[in-house]
Protein backbone atom coordinates (compact mmCIF):
# COMPACT_ATOMS: atom_id res chain seq x y z
CA UNK A 1 0.00 0.00 0.00
CA UNK A 2 2.58 2.45 0.91
CA UNK A 3 5.60 0.79 -1.30
CA UNK A 4 5.61 3.24 -3.86
CA UNK A 5 5.42 6.19 -1.91
CA UNK A 6 8.72 4.93 -0.20
CA UNK A 7 10.00 3.93 -3.22
CA UNK A 8 9.90 -0.20 -2.51
CA UNK A 9 9.44 -2.46 -5.17
CA UNK A 10 7.59 -4.93 -2.41
CA UNK A 11 7.02 -4.88 1.26
CA UNK A 12 9.89 -4.70 3.31
CA UNK A 13 8.52 -6.00 6.52
CA UNK A 14 6.76 -8.87 5.60
CA UNK A 15 6.49 -11.85 8.14
CA UNK A 16 6.77 -14.56 5.50
CA UNK A 17 10.10 -15.89 5.79
CA UNK A 18 11.66 -15.25 2.80
CA UNK A 19 15.20 -16.11 2.95
CA UNK A 20 16.46 -12.92 0.82
CA UNK A 21 15.21 -10.74 3.65
CA UNK A 22 17.44 -12.58 6.28
CA UNK A 23 19.92 -10.16 7.57
CA UNK A 24 22.90 -12.20 9.08
CA UNK A 25 23.45 -11.11 12.76
CA UNK A 26 26.50 -12.70 14.50
CA UNK A 27 24.12 -14.93 15.88
CA UNK A 28 22.29 -16.06 12.93
CA UNK A 29 25.58 -15.90 10.69
CA UNK A 30 26.80 -18.83 12.93
CA UNK A 31 23.31 -20.66 12.99
CA UNK A 32 23.06 -20.62 9.07
CA UNK A 33 27.17 -22.19 8.96
CA UNK A 34 25.93 -24.41 12.01
CA UNK A 35 22.76 -26.07 9.95
CA UNK A 36 24.27 -26.04 6.51
CA UNK A 37 27.57 -28.10 8.25
CA UNK A 38 25.54 -30.08 10.18
CA UNK A 39 23.01 -31.16 7.17
CA UNK A 40 25.68 -31.70 4.49
CA UNK A 41 28.69 -33.59 7.07
CA UNK A 42 25.43 -35.87 7.95
CA UNK A 43 26.09 -35.40 11.29
CA UNK A 44 22.50 -37.07 12.46
CA UNK A 45 20.97 -34.87 15.04
CA UNK A 46 20.66 -30.81 15.18
CA UNK A 47 19.05 -28.54 17.74
CA UNK A 48 18.28 -25.39 16.63
CA UNK A 49 16.14 -22.96 19.56
CA UNK A 50 15.45 -19.26 19.64
CA UNK A 51 12.75 -17.16 20.84
CA UNK A 52 9.19 -16.44 19.19
CA UNK A 53 9.86 -14.16 16.04
CA UNK A 54 13.86 -14.40 16.46
CA UNK A 55 14.20 -15.59 12.66
CA UNK A 56 13.99 -19.55 13.16
CA UNK A 57 12.20 -20.72 9.94
CA UNK A 58 13.82 -18.35 7.93
CA UNK A 59 17.01 -19.72 8.73
CA UNK A 60 15.96 -22.86 8.06
CA UNK A 61 14.99 -21.40 4.70
CA UNK A 62 18.18 -19.90 3.53
CA UNK A 63 19.65 -23.12 4.95
CA UNK A 64 17.82 -25.17 2.98
CA UNK A 65 18.63 -23.24 -0.03
CA UNK A 66 22.32 -23.50 0.75
CA UNK A 67 22.60 -27.46 0.99
CA UNK A 68 23.56 -29.38 -2.25
CA UNK A 69 20.75 -30.29 -4.74
CA UNK A 70 21.04 -34.06 -3.86
CA UNK A 71 19.75 -33.65 -0.36
CA UNK A 72 16.18 -34.75 -0.24
CA UNK A 73 13.77 -32.94 2.64
CA UNK A 74 10.83 -33.60 4.67
CA UNK A 75 9.34 -30.82 6.80
CA UNK A 76 6.77 -31.84 9.66
CA UNK A 77 5.13 -28.96 10.38
CA UNK A 78 1.96 -29.87 12.50
CA UNK A 79 3.15 -30.81 15.82
CA UNK A 80 0.41 -30.50 18.47
CA UNK A 81 -1.60 -33.46 20.07
CA UNK A 82 0.13 -36.30 17.88
CA UNK A 83 0.47 -39.99 18.68
CA UNK A 84 3.32 -42.15 18.16
CA UNK A 85 1.61 -43.35 15.01
CA UNK A 86 0.71 -40.11 13.72
CA UNK A 87 4.35 -38.93 13.52
CA UNK A 88 5.30 -41.74 11.54
CA UNK A 89 2.54 -41.42 8.97
CA UNK A 90 3.48 -37.46 8.95
CA UNK A 91 6.92 -38.44 7.84
CA UNK A 92 5.93 -41.19 5.88
CA UNK A 93 3.70 -38.92 3.86
CA UNK A 94 6.52 -36.39 3.44
CA UNK A 95 8.68 -38.57 1.92
CA UNK A 96 5.75 -39.85 -0.33
CA UNK A 97 5.76 -43.29 1.26
CA UNK A 98 2.28 -45.86 1.34
CA UNK A 99 0.40 -45.39 4.45
CA UNK A 100 1.08 -48.36 6.75
CA UNK A 101 -0.92 -49.85 9.49
CA UNK A 102 1.89 -49.99 12.10
CA UNK A 103 5.11 -48.25 13.63
CA UNK A 104 6.85 -51.52 12.67
CA UNK A 105 5.52 -51.01 9.46
CA UNK A 106 6.34 -47.19 9.14
CA UNK A 107 10.21 -48.03 10.67
CA UNK A 108 10.80 -50.62 7.64
CA UNK A 109 9.73 -48.65 5.22
CA UNK A 110 11.38 -45.32 5.79
CA UNK A 111 14.70 -47.85 6.41
CA UNK A 112 14.27 -49.12 3.20
CA UNK A 113 13.61 -45.72 1.52
CA UNK A 114 16.85 -44.54 3.37
CA UNK A 115 19.06 -47.10 2.23
CA UNK A 116 17.74 -46.96 -1.33
CA UNK A 117 18.52 -43.25 -0.95
CA UNK A 118 22.06 -43.52 0.55
CA UNK A 119 22.52 -46.36 -2.86
CA UNK A 120 21.90 -43.35 -4.54
CA UNK A 121 23.99 -40.71 -3.02
CA UNK A 122 21.24 -38.78 -1.66
CA UNK A 123 21.39 -37.36 1.71
CA UNK A 124 17.86 -37.54 3.45
CA UNK A 125 16.84 -34.39 6.03
CA UNK A 126 13.89 -34.74 8.20
CA UNK A 127 13.09 -31.22 9.74
CA UNK A 128 10.84 -31.49 12.72
CA UNK A 129 9.47 -27.08 13.31
CA UNK A 130 7.84 -26.49 16.93
CA UNK A 131 9.67 -29.36 18.25
CA UNK A 132 9.06 -27.87 21.67
CA UNK A 133 5.53 -29.15 21.63
CA UNK A 134 6.36 -32.77 21.16
CA UNK A 135 5.95 -34.84 24.22
CA UNK A 136 8.75 -37.16 25.70
CA UNK A 137 7.04 -39.86 24.39
CA UNK A 138 7.29 -38.43 21.00
CA UNK A 139 10.60 -37.35 20.87
CA UNK A 140 12.07 -40.82 22.27
CA UNK A 141 10.09 -41.56 18.79
CA UNK A 142 12.26 -39.27 17.28
CA UNK A 143 15.34 -40.76 18.78
CA UNK A 144 14.94 -44.03 17.91
CA UNK A 145 14.44 -42.73 13.91
CA UNK A 146 18.00 -41.54 14.26
CA UNK A 147 18.62 -45.38 15.15
CA UNK A 148 18.41 -46.30 11.25
CA UNK A 149 21.94 -46.22 10.15
CA UNK A 150 24.71 -48.13 8.59
CA UNK A 151 27.98 -48.60 10.50
CA UNK A 152 29.42 -45.52 8.56
CA UNK A 153 26.54 -43.51 7.93
CA UNK A 154 23.80 -41.79 9.32
CA UNK A 155 20.81 -42.25 7.24
CA UNK A 156 18.39 -39.53 8.44
CA UNK A 157 19.62 -36.25 9.43
CA UNK A 158 17.45 -35.00 11.93
CA UNK A 159 16.68 -30.96 12.70
CA UNK A 160 14.73 -30.24 15.80
CA UNK A 161 13.61 -26.71 15.50
CA UNK A 162 11.82 -24.71 18.35
CA UNK A 163 11.16 -22.05 21.37
CA UNK A 164 13.26 -22.52 24.49
CA UNK A 165 11.06 -25.07 26.32
CA UNK A 166 12.64 -27.85 23.90
CA UNK A 167 16.12 -27.25 25.51
CA UNK A 168 14.49 -27.68 28.70
CA UNK A 169 12.49 -30.50 27.78
CA UNK A 170 15.84 -32.34 26.41
CA UNK A 171 17.71 -31.48 29.71
CA UNK A 172 14.97 -33.75 31.38
CA UNK A 173 16.63 -37.37 32.90
CA UNK A 174 14.18 -39.84 30.36
CA UNK A 175 15.53 -37.94 27.71
CA UNK A 176 19.09 -38.23 28.09
CA UNK A 177 19.86 -40.45 24.98
CA UNK A 178 18.24 -38.38 22.69
CA UNK A 179 20.61 -35.39 24.09
CA UNK A 180 23.57 -37.36 24.07
CA UNK A 181 22.74 -37.61 20.45
CA UNK A 182 22.84 -33.71 19.23
CA UNK A 183 25.65 -33.46 17.54
CA UNK A 184 24.89 -29.43 16.66
CA UNK A 185 23.37 -27.39 18.80
CA UNK A 186 22.72 -23.32 17.85
CA UNK A 187 20.42 -20.98 20.01
CA UNK A 188 19.57 -17.69 18.18
CA UNK A 189 20.27 -14.79 20.21
CA UNK A 190 17.62 -11.13 20.25
CA UNK A 191 19.39 -8.81 18.28
CA UNK A 192 21.65 -6.19 19.98
CA UNK A 193 21.26 -2.72 20.13
CA UNK A 194 24.14 -1.64 17.75
CA UNK A 195 22.70 -4.38 15.31
CA UNK A 196 18.57 -2.88 14.68
CA UNK A 197 19.87 -0.02 11.89
CA UNK A 198 21.15 -2.91 9.75
CA UNK A 199 18.67 -5.06 10.25
CA UNK A 200 16.08 -2.43 8.80
CA UNK A 201 18.57 -1.23 6.60
CA UNK A 202 18.96 -4.94 4.49
CA UNK A 203 15.24 -5.46 4.83
CA UNK A 204 14.76 -2.01 2.80
CA UNK A 205 17.17 -2.27 0.28
CA UNK A 206 15.68 -5.73 -0.55
CA UNK A 207 12.83 -4.52 -1.29
CA UNK A 208 14.65 -1.68 -3.48
CA UNK A 209 14.28 1.25 -1.02
CA UNK A 210 17.02 3.63 0.84
CA UNK A 211 16.70 3.36 4.39
CA UNK A 212 18.47 6.85 5.02
CA UNK A 213 16.07 8.54 3.26
CA UNK A 214 13.06 6.42 4.62
CA UNK A 215 14.39 7.18 8.64
CA UNK A 216 15.41 9.51 10.56
CA UNK A 217 18.91 8.86 12.46
CA UNK A 218 18.18 7.88 16.07
CA UNK A 219 14.73 5.69 14.71
CA UNK A 220 16.61 2.75 16.19
CA UNK A 221 16.66 3.25 19.65
CA UNK A 222 12.84 3.28 19.79
CA UNK A 223 12.92 0.36 17.50
CA UNK A 224 14.86 -1.56 19.79
CA UNK A 225 13.37 -1.10 22.95
CA UNK A 226 9.59 -2.03 21.93
CA UNK A 227 10.90 -5.02 20.69
CA UNK A 228 14.64 -5.76 22.79
CA UNK A 229 15.69 -7.02 19.53
CA UNK A 230 13.01 -9.19 18.52
CA UNK A 231 13.33 -9.42 14.28
CA UNK A 232 9.98 -9.83 14.25
CA UNK A 233 8.52 -7.29 16.70
CA UNK A 234 10.95 -4.58 14.84
CA UNK A 235 9.86 -5.78 11.13
CA UNK A 236 5.79 -5.45 12.65
CA UNK A 237 6.85 -1.93 14.10
CA UNK A 238 8.39 -0.76 10.59
CA UNK A 239 5.21 -1.86 9.26
CA UNK A 240 3.24 0.05 11.52
CA UNK A 241 5.32 3.16 11.27
CA UNK A 242 5.92 3.30 7.47
CA UNK A 243 1.75 2.62 7.02
CA UNK A 244 1.28 5.95 9.59
CA UNK A 245 3.75 7.88 7.40
CA UNK A 246 2.29 7.38 4.30
CA UNK A 247 -0.79 8.30 5.13
CA UNK A 248 0.38 11.53 6.73
CA UNK A 249 2.99 11.75 3.89
CA UNK A 250 5.76 12.31 5.96
CA UNK A 251 9.59 11.28 4.57
CA UNK A 252 11.93 10.79 5.90
CA UNK A 253 9.95 9.61 8.87
CA UNK A 254 10.29 11.65 12.16
CA UNK A 255 12.02 9.65 15.52
CA UNK A 256 8.80 10.90 17.25
CA UNK A 257 6.66 9.09 15.45
CA UNK A 258 8.56 5.41 15.72
CA UNK A 259 8.31 6.20 19.26
CA UNK A 260 4.66 7.25 19.51
CA UNK A 261 3.05 4.10 17.30
CA UNK A 262 6.01 1.77 19.55
CA UNK A 263 4.15 3.04 22.47
CA UNK A 264 1.05 2.74 21.57
CA UNK A 265 1.87 -1.39 20.09
CA UNK A 266 3.95 -1.77 23.72
CA UNK A 267 0.20 -0.59 25.63
CA UNK A 268 -1.58 -3.05 23.35
CA UNK A 269 0.94 -5.95 23.77
CA UNK A 270 1.73 -5.70 27.36
CA UNK A 271 -0.37 -3.13 28.95
CA UNK A 272 0.22 0.54 29.87
CA UNK A 273 1.79 -0.14 33.20
CA UNK A 274 4.14 -2.36 31.65
CA UNK A 275 4.76 -0.58 28.59
CA UNK A 276 8.72 -1.18 27.59
CA UNK A 277 9.33 2.25 26.75
CA UNK A 278 8.56 4.00 30.03
CA UNK A 279 11.03 1.37 32.02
Amino acid sequence: MYESFFGLREPAFNLAPDPRFLWLSDTHEEGLAALVYGITRRKGFMLLTGEVGTGKTTLLRAALDQIPTDTEVALVLNTSDLSPLDLLRLVANEFRLPTCDSKVDYIIALNKMLLTQLENGLNTVLIIDEAQNLDARLLEEVRLLSNLETDTEKLLQIVLTGQPELREKLAAHELRQLRQRVAIEHHIQQLHPDEVASYLRHRIEVAGGDYDEIFQPGAEHAFFEYSAGCPRLISLLADRVMLSAFAKELQPIPTALVEKKAKEMAEARLGPREDALDG
